[in-house]
């Protein structure tokens, strides 16, 4: 009885959930008292709303009712939209704003929101850990990686250790390019405003104090990485794995994708190339070489 009321369960959940045609999209981070407060009503169908709600997340009671609305018209995957403003609205708590029975995700309003927001992109940047991953509390591709396309052709089918850096999205390949850009925004953020930044966690990610603020532990993750994507004063390295990875959602700690050497073992890591990179009119002036140094020592 009790498996047959948990499938209804989930089978009203997912009707739910393919049945809503409306959505309200909202800053999750959430708005200051005297600051300009606008969300974003979409919906597949071409109706539109008049009017909306603030809902008080403490009491559940309506604690605002707005009629501020406009027309923002046909947007890409959607029929109609609204722009709704409750800039007028300053007092601090959580809510969600409600129209006709659909609810945004909830979010603040107070003059302190800002206060962790430091933390939220380190807390990215921690869940997108190669080799050792604090939040998997797990290690992920410790075998990387075997050389490739060395435009001497000499080094290939070499191994040299690339493991660390970050995942680059959602799937795992890594590049020095985005890689250095977040270790050049990240120290470049911590400059201009370091009394922002915490020491909640340690080197590894895991919790705990180490008397080094947590963004300069993330930045010099990527920098060890950064090293060892650049061996030596002839050895340049641009970018670990390839397009073999999208073979299914699958955990770091847990992908088996076998590029040649055994499943879940190395990974092509290759070479930069001395050439213009780019397509057709989009070719870039400098070369790969000469592209990828530049983030390497910017950052």
């Amino acid at each position: 009885m009790k498996k047959i009321i948990l499938f209804l369960v989930f089978l009203w959940m997912v009707c739910v959930s393919y049945s809503q045609n409306s959505w309200i999209r909202v800053n999750l981070i959430g708005y200051l008292e005297q600051d300009a407060k606008v969300a974003v009503w979409v919906s597949k169908q071409k109706s539109l709303p008049d009017n909306f709600q603030l809902i008080d997340m403490t009491t559940g009671k309506v604690a605002f009712n707005g009629t501020k609305v406009k027309n923002t018209g046909k947007q890409p995957a959607f029929e109609s939209s609204v722009r709704i403003d409750f800039s007028g609205f300053t007092t601090p708590g959580t809510y969600r704003i409600k129209i006709n029975g659909i609810l945004s995700a909830p979010f603040r309003i107070g003059n302190d929101i800002y206060a962790d927001a430091a933390e939220m992109p380190l807390k990215y940047m921690r869940q997108q850990r190669c080799e050792y991953n604090p939040f998997l509390k797990d290690s992920c591709h410790v075998h990387d990686g075997i050389s490739v396309g060395d435009p001497e052709g000499k080094r290939d089918g070499r191994y040299y250790n690339t493991t660390g850096g970050w995942h680059d999205a959602s799937d795992y390949l890594q590049y020095v390019t985005t890689s250095a850009n977040a270790v050049y925004q990240m120290l470049f953020a911590y400059t201009r405003h370091p009394e922002v930044f915490g020491d909640r966690y340690l080197a590894n990610g895991e919790e705990g104090v180490n008397g080094i603020p947590d963004i300069l532990d993330e930045a010099k993750w990527g920098l060890d990485w950064l090293v060892k994507m650049n061996p030596d004063s002839n050895t340049y390295f641009n970018q670990l794995a390839d397009d073999r990875d999208h073979v299914g959602f699958t955990l770091p700690n847990e992908q088996k994708v076998d590029y040649g050497w055994g499943a879940g073992k190395e990974r092509p890591v290759y070479f930069v190339s001395p050439k213009p990179q780019g397509l057709f009119k989009h070719k870039n002036r400098s070369t790969g070489m000469a592209s990828t140094l530049g983030k390497y020592a910017s950052s």
